[in-house]
C-alpha cells in the first residue's frame, strides 16, 4: 500500500476534511473491530446501570461504588484501545499493514502516559472554563491532538500539554473549524440514522418481534454508529497533528 500524501497545515478545511475522509474510509474495515470493543467497554457503567433499574440523574451522580469502579474500567480500557486504533491508522497511512501484537505493544508502553496527560488536561481546561470560559475553550481544541503528541512523541505529560498548544495556536480556528464541521456532520448523520431506525423498530414490532429484541438491536446500532464516529474522528486529529508536526 502506498503512502498517503496528506495537505499541509496551510490547506483549507475542505482539504484537511477531505483528508481525514479519505484515512477514515482505507482504515475502516481494519479498526471498526478496535473500535467497537473501545466503545463497548466505554460503555460498561451505563449497562450496569441500566441492569439496576434506577433513572440516571446527570445532577445527582450513582454513589455505587461498581458503577464509578466499571467508568474506571472503562475509560482506562478506552483509552488503551484508541491508541492501539490510532497506531494502526498511522501505520496504513505510512504505506504498511495492521500489526496487532506490535499495536498493543507501543500502546501499552504510552498508556500511563496518555492517561496522565488526560487528566492533566482535563484540569486545565476545567480550571480555563472556571477563569473566563474563553481559555478553558482555547486548550480544549489544543489538546485535541493530544493522543498523537503522546503516541508519536517523547515527552512527559506537561511537555505534552505545551506542545499541543504550540502546534495549534498558529492555527486554531482552522482546528476548530474542522472539529465543528466534523461534529455537525455527525450529529445530522446520528438524527438520520436514529429515525431510520425508529422506523425499522417500529415496523418489526408492528409485525409481532419481540421488543426487548429489538431494544438489543437498537443499542448495537447505537454502539455501531458510535464506533464508526471514533473511527473517522481519530483519523481527522490524525491528519490535524501530521498537518500541524510538518508545519512546525
Amino acid at each position: 500500500m502506498p503512502q498517503l500524501k496528506l495537505p499541509p497545515l496551510s490547506a483549507s478545511v475542505s482539504d484537511l476534511l477531505d483528508a481525514a475522509t479519505t484515512v477514515f474510509r482505507m482504515t475502516l474495515a481494519k479498526c471498526m473491530p478496535v473500535a467497537l470493543f473501545a466503545m463497548l467497554l466505554a460503555a460498561l457503567p451505563d449497562v450496569y446501570w441500566m441492569t439496576t433499574g434506577k433513572p440516571m440523574d446527570f445532577f445527582h451522580p450513582p454513589l455505587d461504588p461498581k458503577f464509578w469502579t466499571l467508568t474506571a474500567v472503562g475509560l482506562l480500557c478506552y483509552q488503551f484501545l484508541t491508541a492501539i486504533l490510532m497506531l494502526r491508522q498511522r501505520a496504513m497511512m505510512d504505506g504498511g499493514a495492521p500489526n496487532l501484537s506490535r499495536e498493543a505493544s507501543v500502546a501499552l508502553q504510552r498508556w500511563p502516559m496518555l492517561v496522565i496527560s488526560n487528566i492533566l488536561g482535563g484540569i486545565a481546561v476545567f480550571v480555563g472554563m472556571l477563569l473566563l470560559i474563553g481559555p478553558g475553550i482555547y486548550l480544549l481544541v489544543c489538546f485535541l491532538l493530544m493522543r498523537p503528541v503522546v503516541l508519536f512523541e517523547s515527552a512527559d505529560p506537561l511537555q505534552v500539554l505545551v506542545r499541543c498548544v504550540r502546534l495549534v495556536r498558529s492555527a486554531w480556528p482552522k482546528v476548530l473549524a474542522a472539529a465543528v464541521i466534523a461534529g455537525l456532520v455527525f450529529v445530522v448523520c446520528v438524527i438520520a440514522a436514529a429515525a431510520c431506525l425508529s422506523i425499522v423498530v417500529t415496523v418489526a414490532v408492528g409485525l409481532g418481534a419481540q421488543q426487548a429484541a429489538m431494544n438489543a438491536f437498537s443499542a448495537a446500532c447505537e454502539l455501531g454508529v458510535q464506533a464508526v464516529a471514533l473511527v473517522y474522528f481519530n483519523a481527522l486529529w490524525l491528519v490535524l497533528y501530521s498537518a500541524a508536526s510538518s508545519s512546525a
